[in-house]
């Protein structure tokens, strides 16, 4: 088991707060690829009002997370067309992050812990009656946790306790602390608090967190105070869509080990494939060693030869990139080798697997859906909502106006449309609009029902958002956020390195 000391504890400190808000910040940022087949209207003029209840109270609405910018949010299909997405939300113009007090403050995490979700479970199980804490189980695609609440003199203390499965050094266990309903957290208070944390973590048989739980980490949990701004409804009509890959690119490989007792790898002669016209990069090693990486552009393909070897032996790796079929003109090319001092014949057309790699992903509209198609859809829902009492003050010649002003790609917290001197503009063209440079995932209800089963058919009965109202699983995925973040990275990471052959000139 890994026992952080002073100076790592800092660190898993650092880590486990900013990783988190990065990896938060991809999934909540306020738009996505989804804008470019949507519209979207913010009902901000003067005289409009609304009344959600009303819409919640319907049967085939969906209570949804929508974003971390919106206040509420809910999901339809469109009257105009059901394969169409409607969703009506409460937003402000101001701040792109409107709930602030539902994620833990401060984070600590712990790798290698020899503790199983299980066991802790067990543990919890053991002392619930003990402990006097609150406590609610939270399930992860990804491991999972516990949230545990109780009031500490006037303030509300929330401990968020995560695990992930690590690789064979054991499990990943994060710590979440946040404190509310207090305007501050003085030093009596922190030391209360502290303590009660200590003992819950320790009964609950994670004492190794308790080493970092210092008084300025406790003073640090205080939630931050949600910023206060109108608040208006928005309407979104948006495209169903799909995933299409963008890039498919052929590869041919060839790995080779190649050995006799005659060469001497550290002797090649790698100038010989500089007067063939390939790039060459070596590294040598040791004394009878040496790397090497060679490449060439043949026409439109791309030729690579990376070799490392000691003494008599060296292993190979070949690839061409650009072409679909290997002809004459490109395996002649490999007789390189020769040049060099390596075996004859080498190299043949079999020698070669064929691959193709995706490299890219696009999201495109799941049904053929014209911009006059989402314009009528956004005036007949407009009117609905109208109808049923859910928009009021807002006049035909207001809706009239809308759809006239609006095109495909005006969604999205910078596109979406507002009212502004006396006519409705894209936000971002707004005076004093916060623009935003950020790209966001969509959410899954944007996407068709056979493929992630999330539409919302008529007359089916409302079913509550999986975020709930306490935000807890959000809390959640923002500490496991942290997770994939360092997943991505390791990946690419590796990739890289595994990809790259250490060679110099």
């Amino acid at each position: 088991m890994k026992i952080i000391g002073l100076r790592k504890e800092k660190a898993a400190i650092l880590i486990a707060v900013i990783l988190p808000v990065f990896g938060a910040a991809i999934l909540a940022c306020p738009q996505s690829p989804a804008d470019f087949y949507a519209i979207e209207v913010v009902l901000n003029k003067p005289g409009v009002g609304y009344d959600l209840s009303k819409l919640a109270e319907m049967e085939g609405i969906v209570d949804v997370d929508y974003g971390l910018w919106t206040y509420s949010a809910y999901v339809y299909r469109s009257h105009y067309d059901d394969k169409l997405v409607v969703v009506v939300s409460e937003q402000g113009l101001k701040y792109a992050v409107v709930r602030v007090d539902e994620e833990p403050t401060v984070v600590v995490r712990i790798n290698g812990l020899n503790i199983t979700l299980e066991q802790l479970a067990d543990n919890i199980e053991d002392v619930k009656d003990k402990i006097e804490w609150s406590v609610e189980q939270l399930r992860l695609p990804e491991g999972g946790g516990f949230v545990f609440a109780k009031s500490v003199d006037d303030a509300e203390v929330n401990v968020f306790v995560i695990e992930f499965e690590d690789d064979d050094e054991g499990a990943v266990v994060k710590v979440g602390l946040l404190t509310r309903n207090v305007k501050v957290v003085d030093d009596k208070l922190a030391v209360k608090i502290e303590s009660e944390v200590a003992a819950l973590l320790e009964n609950i048989g994670l004492p190794q967190f308790k080493k970092l739980l210092k008084t300025s980490l406790i003073k640090g949990s205080l939630a931050k105070e949600a910023p206060q701004q109108e608040k208006y409804l928005a309407v979104r009509i948006q495209a169903p869509l799909r995933e299409e890959v963008a890039t498919t690119t052929v590869v041919h490989v060839c790995n080779i080990e190649y050995s006799d007792k005659e060469l001497n790898v550290s002797e090649l002669a790698m100038d010989k494939a500089e007067e063939l016209g390939w790039n060459v990069r070596i590294r040598k090693i040791s004394k009878d060693c040496l790397g090497f990486a060679m490449t060439k552009n043949v026409g439109t393909a791309r030729l690579l030869v990376e070799g490392k070897g000691c003494g008599g032996k060296v292993f190979l790796f070949l690839q061409v990139v650009g072409v679909d079929e290997l002809d004459e003109t490109i395996l002649s090319e490999f007789e390189v080798l020769k040049a060099i001092g390596l075996g004859e014949e080498l190299v043949s057309r079999n020698s070669f697997e064929k691959i193709e790699e995706t490299t890219g992903f696009k999201l495109v509209p799941a049904f053929n859906v014209s911009e006059k198609d989402i314009k009528e859809a956004l005036k007949v829902e407009l009117e609905w909502l109208l109808e049923q009492g859910v928009i009021g003050g807002l006049s035909e010649e207001d809706i009239e106006d809308i759809v006239s002003a609006s095109k495909l790609g005006y969604a999205g917290w910078n596109s979406r449309l507002v009212w502004s001197d006396g006519k409705w503009i894209p936000y971002s063209s707004m005076e004093g609009a916060m623009v935003l440079r950020c790209v966001g995932v969509p959410p899954k209800f944007f996407f068709p029902e056979e493929e992630y089963g999330l539409s919302v058919p008529e007359g089916r009965q409302v079913t509550p958002s999986p975020y709930g109202k306490n935000g807890l699983y959000r809390a959640a995925v923002y500490l496991a956020s942290s997770a994939l973040v360092a997943a991505l990275v390791a990946v690419a990471a590796y990739l890289y390195v595994r990809k790259k052959l250490p060679v110099e000139r």
